[in-house]
């Protein structure tokens, strides 16, 4: 089935190969025209947490787009949001899909890619009630355990999963960097451990 566009949220602290990959096969899978990354401002799952800050971040999912058609011939459009900033405050996910709704939603769902480590605790999320009604996952391995959740409209995956770990990289490992990304973290001495 041929998808206008999906969104795929997350901190992106930082963006890495794992999420290349991810936007691969969402494109190879879904044949869908155009991805919308939204980097958190807060994650509320991560409050406690301090990300690097939010224009270094977009600006090294800036680097990974160029990366990611170096990589790939996917003929697919990434547009980059920062509607979680100008928001402010902690981010929601149910708020941005009422942000993207009337634009994006088909048959009255927005479809959203999420990977299957995130599903133990998808009852958790904000407004967990609206997100049943106006989502439609798009659901691909990342080494979770894969489960039906009453109610949710779960598209599952088999997707290659590429080893790759946010954590890992900010405690020094880059190896899960791409080109340009691992380039700029280093020369500016980000996430050293």
């Amino acid at each position: 089935m041929k998808y206008k566009a999906a969104l795929l949220g997350g901190s992106f602290n930082p963006i890495h190969i794992g999420h290349l990959s991810l936007i691969h096969d969402a494109s190879a899978f879904l044949s869908i025209e155009k991805i919308i990354l939204i980097p958190a401002l807060l994650s509320n799952f991560k409050r406690g947490s301090r990300p690097l800050c939010f224009e270094e971040r977009l600006h090294l999912i800036d680097l990974a787009i160029m990366d990611f058609h170096d990589i790939y011939s996917d003929n697919i459009d990434i547009e980059v949001s920062t509607v979680e900033r100008d928001r402010g405050g902690v981010s929601y996910t149910s708020d941005t899909v009422r942000y993207y709704f009337d634009e994006y939603n088909e048959d009255g769902k927005v479809n959203f890619i999420i990977g299957d480590d995130l599903l133990e605790n998808l009852e958790l999320w904000h407004d967990f009630d609206y997100l049943k009604d106006h989502v439609r996952f798009f659901c691909f391995n990342r080494g979770g355990k894969r489960r039906d959740v009453d109610g949710v409209e779960i598209h599952f995956f088999d997707n290659e999963k590429v080893e790759s770990s946010s954590t890992d990289i900010r405690s020094g490992d880059f190896s899960a960097l791409s080109g340009r990304v691992r380039e700029y973290v280093r020369n500016n001495g980000l996430y050293r451990a």
